[in-house]
């Protein structure tokens, strides 16, 4: 390439091509033109997915890299548009996924000199992002492309910020063949994986816990099958319940919000918790009351890809530094024979966990959960199950049998507005599956306005809302503590019919939840690409478990 140039926008899109990624996510600025530019000169290898708010466009980069493994891409202007996008920033690094900001930034030689829309991204993103950067010279924006994307991938995967600035992106530079990312990871060694074995041996009580991101199809089934050998009671964090079919019969629960009582107890009394992938933090400890003082027969195997995972909550015992693919693996060939014990305790956990799906009976009163669980039993096995924040996501949590991998993209920092930007990623990445995106009334109006896009795409998505005028989850949290006192929960709420009508998306109320599979069938049935369903619940039904009055009782 002796003597070709290329400008510096072009660069940047050379570098994420050589790395397979194909697309990005974006709102157009004027400060990165010439990033734009390169994208209209690369045609149809690259594909920019045009979003209306940049809070959007960042959930969908970052579902982007949950599905697949490599960085989600987001292009944001400078100011506004950077302070948009970071809540995409905070969720990506909340979730350990990687993900790659380009912001447009100031002109070189401005900063500090109240340059339009000019903002501090090292200050801004420094509590979030792996690492900023900020190009000061076309001739440095390919090393810092190719550092970017290597670094959002190593380690605990992350979100990395680059600004380019606008004088920049136009200026040419000579060409090189860029390389992609080769990312190392640490292999687990032989000694640690003995130490690991001969503590599963001696354990009684044992309780493997899944987390984490970044895990391959081929992962979870080597996972599966090591538990099915040994009779292992396996269980998943926060948010993480497709780590397992939750069919298999070494699958007990979930320690997320609202955990069933039974496994909680065991989880406490087990003498060997193996924590694989993730780690256990202030939701899986309760608030930071369980799982934290096991006694001095307990001890904690803790493998994660990053050393800065361990010790955060609890001291690990054996601390295993390695990512969950390489450690997956590697048992495989790890010589383990059945234990006694564990059996009959399985058995006990696997059916608590079966009675504890089964939505319970609220007298007089229609449970939401019914809803979700016949929607479960209707739809493909490897439907993805979206999902944002509010008490509404407790019943999908809960009800929803999810049996593949990446099926289900619900952000641990349980951000409202993620759940139809995620659902149209998923969507465009498969499109020959179902996706289903479950919002309350509150998180569906935070992203609502992206469904644009996927009825311009025709994407199959399927909209569920939970309409009940509340923002729950706050309304249950005033009842514990303030028990009567409420404030600023109550919602008024659009015709969310007519809205999805007016983007000529099909759509149907329902006033009652068993109409909920009927209305799906019907709309499924006439229509291959988005559809809506309002769905009203009863606004005392607060979680899967209690109603308002009783919350305000018992706190009471």
């Amino acid at each position: 390439m002796d003597g070709e140039t290329r400008t510096g926008g072009q660069m940047v899109i050379d570098i994420l091509a050589a790395n397979g990624i194909d697309r990005a996510y974006c709102v157009p600025g004027e400060s990165y033109l010439g990033v734009l530019d390169a994208v209209r000169e690369a045609g149809n290898s690259f594909t920019l997915h045009v979003c209306r708010q940049e809070g959007g466009a960042a959930y969908m980069a970052e579902a982007y890299a949950c599905l697949t493994g490599r960085p989600g891409v987001c292009m944001v202007t400078r100011g506004p548009g950077a302070c948009n996008a970071a809540i995409g920033i905070h969720t990506a690094e909340q979730e350990g996924v990687p993900m790659i900001l380009l912001v447009g930034h100031i002109s070189t030689g401005t900063e500090g000199r109240a340059a339009f829309q000019e903002i501090d991204l090292a200050a801004f993103y420094g509590g979030m992002a792996k690492r900023v950067f900020v190009a000061d010279r076309a001739e440095d924006i390919a090393g810092i492309m190719e550092e970017a994307v290597a670094l959002s991938l190593s380690g605990r995967p992350g979100p990395v910020v680059v600004g380019l600035p606008e004088d920049i992106q136009l200026s040419l530079v000579p060409a090189f063949a860029p390389k992609p990312a080769e990312p190392a990871h640490a292999q687990p060694e032989a000694g640690t994986l003995s130490e690991f074995a001969e503590l599963l041996a001696a354990a009684r009580a044992p309780l493997l816990l899944l987390g984490g991101m970044g895990w391959t199809a081929a992962a979870r089934d080597q996972i599966a099958a090591f538990a099915e050998s040994l009779g292992l009671p396996t269980a998943v964090s926060f948010r993480r319940q497709d780590l397992i079919d939750n069919d298999h019969p070494c699958f007990v629960g979930s320690l997320g919000v609202g955990p069933d009582p039974g496994l909680v107890g065991y989880a406490g009394a087990a003498d060997l918790l193996i924590v694989l992938g993730g780690q256990v933090g202030e939701i899986e400890t309760v608030r930071f009351q369980k799982l934290i003082d096991g006694g001095p027969g307990r001890r904690l195997v803790h493998i994660a890809p990053d050393e800065s995972m361990f010790g955060k909550v609890v001291e690990p015992s054996l601390a295993i530094c390695t990512d969950v693919n390489s450690f997956c693996a590697a048992l495989t060939v790890l010589d383990m024979e059945t234990l006694p014990g564990w059996p009959d305790a399985l058995a006990g956990l696997r059916a608590g966990y079966e009675a504890f799906r089964r939505p319970v009976d609220f007298p007089g009163r229609e449970n939401p959960g019914t809803a979700v669980a016949a929607m479960s039993d209707l739809v493909p096995r490897d439907t993805v199950v979206t999902m944002g924040a509010g008490n509404y996501t407790h019943f999908v949590l809960r009800h929803h049998r999810y049996h593949a991998a990446h099926t289900l993209l619900g952000p641990i920092n349980a951000p409202m507005g993620s759940s139809i930007p995620a659902a149209i990623a998923a969507a465009q990445l498969y499109p020959g599956r179902e996706v289903l995106a479950y919002a309350g009334d509150g998180c569906f109006l935070m992203n609502a306005q992206e469904l644009v896009m996927a009825a311009k795409q025709n994407l199959r998505l399927t909209v569920i809302i939970f309409n009940n005028g509340l923002y729950g989850s706050i309304r249950m949290h005033q009842e514990l503590n303030l028990p009567g006192r409420n404030i600023a929960t109550d919602i008024d709420n659009p015709d969310f019919v007519e809205f999805a009508g007016s983007m000529n998306i099909p759509a149907v109320r329902i006033e009652h939840v068993d109409e909920l599979t009927d209305a799906y069938r019907k709309l499924r049935g006439k229509h291959a690409g988005p559809v809506l369903i309002e769905m009203l619940t009863d606004p005392e039904i607060s979680t899967p478990q209690a109603t308002i009055e009783q919350i305000r009782k018992r706190a009471s």
